[in-house]
């Protein structure tokens, strides 16, 4: 994790044009800040309310704690290294104006409990909790015996995760990552144990990859663009719940992708993994948020990294996200099954 940038022609340069990577908002910095003190004060009537969940999860897996203090200088470095090349023409101005937020809780100090800062939590936690957990956990229930939903379901301790559900130790963050897979299998009849080269686009801090993992038996080849901020976060996370050997965090260009592990490519070096033979394609919102240059570059460059099948989430467009639906077109022409997400209105899967 000590490699530092190589000269090249992608470092601290400004002529490409201004990309549409970035994040759903609902528009200014007031309705942030008041978004922020309402999921605050919900958090904490959530975290007192499974207060004793909590410390049984902080029992179960006190390790990853050390294992988080041991590997947070070397986060700090990568990133520190990863921040020398230009990020800017890859984001959108939107993302741009609030990066330094998204970095605060892991930038210079990583914070053991960055699921805890608000903006992190609603920009990519669900906590919704309701009706919409209630429909998903349904399904879940009919799907795998009680014992083996507890193994795919149970938190982990790093990042402190809000925790809304005791029989399952779990998150509704968690349960609605899993029952993406499950409806995906439901709908589509097909078996994760087929695919051996798996690309996800946009993976938060990591969550979805783990519950795929859990998911299938066989190593698989797996890898996630993301902003060289959250894939460096992926990395710690991934390395401290499922093991660093695991994981391999591409830091310079001409790095190769470790086969049968977790591969995080920054988006800054996507050019060159563009030719990737992917067996399955995920996404869920990302490349909907994405704008146009970057969608273009994953369906017309890189024609879905080659993958036969696809797992896309996406709502309507709007003002906030004016390209989200732009992707139905050419995900239909792939054999797409588009199906609305009954309790989420305006919003799909696209899955083949």
């Amino acid at each position: 994790m000590d490699n530092t940038p190589q000269e090249n022609n992608q470092k601290k340069t400004n002529n490409k044009e201004k990309e549409s990577w970035g994040v759903s908002l609902p528009g200014g910095a007031l309705q942030e800040a008041i978004i922020e003190k309402i999921q605050s004060a919900r958090s904490l009537w959530l975290t007192l309310k499974f207060l004793s969940c909590r410390q049984r999860l902080s029992r179960a897996k006190k390790e990853q704690k050390k294992q988080f203090e041991d590997l947070k200088s070397r986060f700090v470095e990568t990133y520190k290294n990863l921040k020398e090349y230009e990020l800017a023409p890859y984001i959108n101005r939107e993302l741009e104006r609030v990066l330094p937020k998204l970095e605060k809780p892991f930038y210079p100090n990583p914070q053991f409990s960055f699921l805890a800062n608000s903006f992190i939590k609603y920009i990519m936690f669900l906590s919704r909790g309701g009706k919409v957990m209630k429909e998903e956990l349904a399904l879940l229930e009919k799907s795998y015996p009680s014992e083996k939903l507890k193994e795919l379901l149970i938190e982990d301790y790093l990042g402190n995760p809000l925790l809304m559900n005791a029989k399952y130790l779990t998150s509704h963050n968690s349960i609605h990552q899993l029952y993406h897979f499950t409806r995906y299998q439901s709908e589509t009849r097909n078996d994760f144990e087929q695919f051996r080269f798996v690309v996800e686009w946009g993976g938060g801090y990591g969550s979805l990859a783990k519950i795929y993992h859990r998911l299938v038996q066989n190593p698989v080849t797996y890898i996630i663009f993301d902003i060289p901020l959250f894939s460096c976060v992926q990395w710690l996370y991934l390395s401290v719940t499922m093991g660093k050997d695991r994981v391999n965090l591409i830091q310079q260009p001409d790095q190769k992708i470790a086969e049968r592990k977790i591969n995080l490519v920054p988006v800054i070096f996507r050019e060159q993994f563009k030719n990737l033979e992917a067996d399955l394609f995920i996404s869920t919102w990302a490349i909907s948020e994405s704008g146009r240059q970057a969608q273009d570059f994953v369906i017309k460059e890189a024609n879905w990294f080659n993958a036969r099948h696809l797992l896309l989430a996406y709502s309507n467009s709007s003002l906030t996200i004016p390209d989200s639906q732009r992707i139905e077109v050419p995900a239909k022409e792939k054999g797409t099954k588009i199906i609305d997400i009954e309790f989420l209105p305006g919003n799909h899967y696209g899955f083949v």
